[in-house]
Parts: C-alpha cells; structure tokens; sequence
C-alpha cells in the first residue's frame, strides 16, 4: 500500500485511509478536467444534484466501477470493486464500496465517500 498526506490535517496517512482519500478524490475529478492527465478522474460529479432515481442509482454503480476499472484513475493493479452501495441520510446519500486489495487477496470495506 501506498503512503500519502491527509488533505485535511497533514498527517501522514497509508493503508485504507489513503486508498479512501485517494478514491475520494479521484471521485470529486471529472474527466477531462485535469490538463496533462485528462483520463484521470470519474464522471460521477455529473451526478450531483439530479433527481434520485432507480436510474440514477444504477448509473452512480456503474460509474463506480468504471472509475475503479479505469487504467489512468490507478486502481487496477491495486483493487478489485467487490460491491457498491448507497446509504441514504436526511439530505445527502453517501457511497460504500467493498474491494479486493489484489496485492494480498484480503476484502476491505469503504464507507463514507461523497463528493
């Protein structure tokens, strides 16, 4: 696994933890935002504000699992998308994925993603 720096407090931060900022983050990235890397990201920020729906939801997992199978993002030599789901709040709807980590075979769940 990976080391990197928490965005919000600094700290050094690996393992899960940096795996879930990192899906985060590539989560808030549309497509073809960033100038020399314009594969890189999700086109899961398209999503935002639209009415939810029984196809909205079918298109966020498939967006989910893009992004994951998608070369550019990083993801695919290191995870493997297990499952997706959304967990409803009071005016917010957040995203848990369960992946396979392929360097050691174990299955790690991650809750908690918004955009």
């Amino acid at each position: 696994m990976a080391f990197g720096i928490n965005e919000k407090t600094g700290q050094l931060i690996s393992g899960v933890a940096e795996l879930k900022q990192r899906l985060q983050r590539c989560m808030r990235t549309r497509r073809v935002t960033v100038p020399l890397a314009r594969d890189y990201g999700s086109n899961l920020p398209y999503r935002i504000d639209a009415k939810i729906a029984p196809e909205l939801e079918i298109d966020i997992y498939a967006d989910v699992a893009d992004m994951i199978a998608h070369p550019p993002n990083g993801f695919t030599d290191e995870i493997q998308l297990v499952s997706a789901w959304l967990e409803r709040g009071e005016n917010e709807m957040t995203l848990s994925v369960e992946v396979k980590l392929l360097f050691d075979g174990s299955i790690e769940e991650i809750s908690g993603l918004s955009l």
